[in-house]
């Protein structure tokens, strides 16, 4: 038969050890639900999410010292700037609801990003080309019909 007093001291152990410090000495009330990072979507070099009001950028470990680093950086720059135009990032957040408004957040981003990439080398028409898929399929714009590549160029010229 399994020691029961043995398993609740594992337990409370567990619970204590990821509690922050402040929290068990009664500095502080407990800042929330812990809760666990966001992961960064399979796919994204770099992510933008809303915690607690604020826009906050992730970039994947591997992008850091590459070239692509400040053509990431540069992307959610931009969504960092159309969050904070908001009362918080969540509010931005609730205004992408559709097709065409996924695309008219990416759009921005996805243009700060084309030069760096350009001067970093990359084709200038593939790249855009390649934009428009992501942007499409992040928007759920190929099941839609929309014109996204007519749109980026108009946005980007």
């Amino acid at each position: 038969m399994p020691d029961r007093s043995a398993h609740r001291y594992a337990c409370l152990l567990a619970v204590l050890l990821v509690l922050p410090a402040r929290v068990l000495v009664g500095q502080a009330p407990a800042p929330g639900p812990l809760l666990l990072p966001a992961a960064i979507p399979g796919g994204f070099l770099g992510y933008t999410f809303c915690r607690n009001g604020v826009a906050e950028t992730w970039i994947r470990a591997d992008v850091v010292g590459t070239p692509e680093l400040e053509e990431v950086l540069a992307h959610e720059a931009v969504h960092r700037r159309e969050a904070a135009a908001f009362s918080s990032c969540e509010a931005f957040a609730t205004t992408l609801t559709s097709a065409r408004q996924v695309i008219a957040a990416e759009m921005p981003a996805y243009c700060a990003q084309l030069p760096i990439a350009v001067r970093h080398g990359a084709d200038s028409l593939a790249t855009r080309r390649d934009y428009v898929l992501r942007i499409s399929a992040q928007a759920g714009a190929m099941e839609n019909r929309l014109d996204v590549r007519g749109v980026f160029d108009r946005a980007c010229p």
